[in-house]
């Protein structure tokens, strides 16, 4: 047998000759350890610290998902971490926190990846005044709306639910302050693979792109990769008389050809209108000369005015054939918008020109008063107001 008693007793063996709750090991305030569950209960967690050393942790202290059971998240004998929020010296025990555990655990990488300036990923919990609050592991960050996205307008509320991945541009453990931008983390990878993607764009190719804007000068359209190319007003549509916001709206996603590339690729040219038929194309089977069509006065040039026949296919009527009496303006006739009712006189497909004639279709007028020579015009209303005047001849007094 082995002689022990001039032996110095260690930790363990105190323990048991003194028979207390001691736990094996010296813990402090402030420490994290692993511990084991050994019960699970509905509201709380029983784990083991050590010997004869089975703490609760209150399910305030807990991780967990309000939605489902305590049991269906742990199981006995699982490990999980834990601080020392209150250890045996303290008054009132030990007290145990899982929360607290992953509190820190958690801060302690987020400052690793803030000074590092590495990518983390978070998840979008709610949308608030400013922008969406955030989780990263269970510490609640910020992500300002103008660092949700490199596109502009975006709905916020769509992000809600997904994880994004981000850069910590402020971190302030004290206040518990952490600030991340996905923006950041986008324009990266966008400007990856953006010169690739403009290297391999060709001219006359066709590709798809979303309308993210809509000015009086045209569209900006999205074709990928956050690139923007601009769809002018004349590449629109074949219809002179449309406005953008007639053609096209923010949001809609629409074909477009490419027309242009900047040499420093910064400047893309677009057409929408090249996507579609030519009109022009099928003039000749539609319209001969003769015809009697019906238009839309769209603009008045003065010496005449542009007449649209259908989208795309515009006529020229010229302020002779407008009336049979002779004009100074087409305005003494006509305005913006009328309905035309003309005759096609000449048509040049190659030079796409349509000439029409109104007056052909109108009846011969009577010369006007005013045109006439002003003695006869004097003379003849003489005439004509002598045939009602009646001479008046007083009688003589008697």
């Amino acid at each position: 047998m082995f002689d022990m008693s001039d032996k110095p007793l260690d930790e363990f063996e105190n323990a048991i000759l003194n028979n207390t709750d001691q736990t094996v090991g010296s813990y402090k305030k402030g420490d994290v350890l692993k511990v084991k569950i050994v019960k699970i209960d509905q509201d709380c967690l029983l784990v083991d610290l050590g010997r004869k050393s089975e703490i609760f942790i209150p399910l305030e202290e807990v991780l967990y998902d309000p939605n489902q059971p305590l049991s269906e998240q742990y199981k006995v004998g699982e490990e999980i971490p834990v601080k020392i929020v209150r250890d045996e010296k303290s008054r009132g025990g030990i007290f145990l926190s899982q929360r607290r555990a992953m509190y820190q655990s958690q801060m302690d990488i987020i400052e690793k990846a803030f000074k590092n300036q590495d990518t983390i990923p978070v998840k979008v919990r709610e949308r608030v005044k400013g922008g969406l609050v955030v989780d990263i592991n269970g510490i609640q960050g910020f992500l300002p709306s103008s660092l949700v996205s490199v596109k502009r307008d975006v709905n916020l509320d769509n992000y809600i639910g997904q994880t994004l991945l981000t850069r910590i541009i402020e971190f302030d453990p004290q206040k518990r302050k952490v600030v991340v931008s996905h923006k950041v983390t986008e324009e990266e990878e966008l400007n990856k693979n953006r010169g690739a993607f403009i290297s391999s764009l060709e001219i006359n190719s066709l590709i798809d792109g979303t309308v993210t804007n809509v000015l009086d000068y045209g569209a900006f359209v999205d074709i990928g990769y956050n690139v923007e190319g601009l769809v002018h007003i004349s590449e629109l549509t074949w219809s002179s008389s449309k406005r953008p916001n007639d053609v096209v709206k923010k949001g809609d996603t629409i074909k477009v050809r490419i027309i242009g590339i900047s040499e420093d690729q910064q400047k893309i040219s677009l057409s929408y209108k090249r996507t579609l038929p030519d009109p022009w194309e099928m003039v000749q089977d539609k319209y001969k000369p003769g015809d009697i069509v019906e238009g839309t006065l769209v603009k008045d040039l003065n010496f005449g005015a542009i007449v649209e026949l259908e989208d795309g296919i515009n006529a020229f009527l010229h302020i002779s054939q407008v009336s049979h009496r002779r004009i100074n303006s087409i305005k003494e006739e006509l305005e913006i918008g009328d309905k035309v009712s003309a005759e096609i006189v000449e048509i040049d497909t190659t030079q796409k020109k349509i000439k029409l004639s109104r007056k052909n279709l109108l009846p011969q007028e009577e010369p006007l008063e005013q045109e006439q020579n002003p003695e006869t015009v004097k003379q003849n209303k003489e005439e004509d107001l002598s045939s009602f005047v009646d001479v008046f001849v007083p009688k003589k007094a008697e």
